[in-house]
């Protein structure tokens, strides 16, 4: 079993849930995962958005806002294993909604984030019904489940509410210590230690636009979130033109892999 550190497109491929779970695992803690604004246009012309991301180091793809088609042939492309954004409320567009056709539609997704951008404000019992009809659609892919940010509420949820997300979940989401209000390193480190006593994997998310700051700032958001026992290391999609800023990509990745894993994963490619 490899790590993810070491996996290239053909390790992925093959690849089925629960190994790619265990090659994040294997990893301890130095996983990256970048999410991108399907919507928005290129950075840079000629380029797509996913593509420079993978280009600077990110292991794993995030599709917010996905309404197209074609994911078997996106993983492919890319060469990383991709999921995709779904909200469990009514007042989103239907493919961003955690509804039985929209899943059908994400039939070839390595994983599936339920969560909530932040004109979706979305409870606890909305976040554990949707696990459960992701569970019974998608039976193969991984399901994370969690708020990035306050999605138009509070910032922080509690020990008890994670837990019950973690018993149902492959991962929580967790927002990086430094992002929200009030997200103090002891306080989100409380929660991420719950959600792994209940058997779940740890996504420390920057999902508050701190992905497009200086990359002093995101290299302190991304030891804070190594510190606190995170597995994975989420970027947000609001840096520039619907990603991280690229080089903060790089400087999250320098931070918490050094120059050997950085380098190891920009240039593997697709060997």
């Amino acid at each position: 079993m490899k790590r993810i550190l070491d996996c290239a497109a053909s390790d992925f491929a093959n690849m089925d849930g629960a190994a790619l779970l265990e090659a994040v695992r294997r990893s301890e803690g130095r996983t990256i995962l970048c999410e991108i604004l399907w919507p928005a246009p290129p950075l840079v012309d000629g380029v797509w958005n996913a593509g420079v991301v993978v280009a600077f180091g990110a292991d794993l793809v995030l599709l917010n806002m996905f309404d197209g088609e074609g994911l078997a042939d996106i993983k492919s492309r890319l060469g990383r294993p991709v999921g995709v954004n779904v909200e469990p409320s009514d007042n989103v567009p239907e493919h961003r909604r955690v509804s039985r056709e929209n899943l059908r539609r994400l039939a070839d997704a390595d994983f599936v984030v339920v969560t909530a951008n932040p004109d979706a404000e979305v409870g606890a019992e909305e976040m554990l019904s949707a696990v459960v009809l992701v569970r019974e659609i998608l039976p193969e892919a991984l399901v994370f489940a969690g708020k990035m940010h306050g999605s138009g509420g509070r910032g922080l949820v509690e020990v008890e509410e994670i837990s019950r997300l973690a018993g149902v979940s492959d991962a929580v989401l967790l927002p990086a210590p430094g992002t929200v209000p009030g997200s103090r390193e002891a306080l989100v480190a409380e929660l991420a230690d719950a959600a792994r006593g209940a058997g779940a994997l740890v996504v420390a998310a920057v999902g508050t636009s701190q992905e497009g700051s200086d990359p002093e700032t995101v290299r302190e958001l991304a030891l804070a979130a190594k510190r606190i026992g995170a597995d994975v290391l989420h970027l947000g999609d609001a840096g520039v033109s619907g990603i991280s800023e690229p080089m903060n990509v790089l400087a999250a990745s320098l931070a918490i892999r050094g120059r050997r894993h950085t380098y190891r994963r920009m240039a593997i490619g697709r060997g």
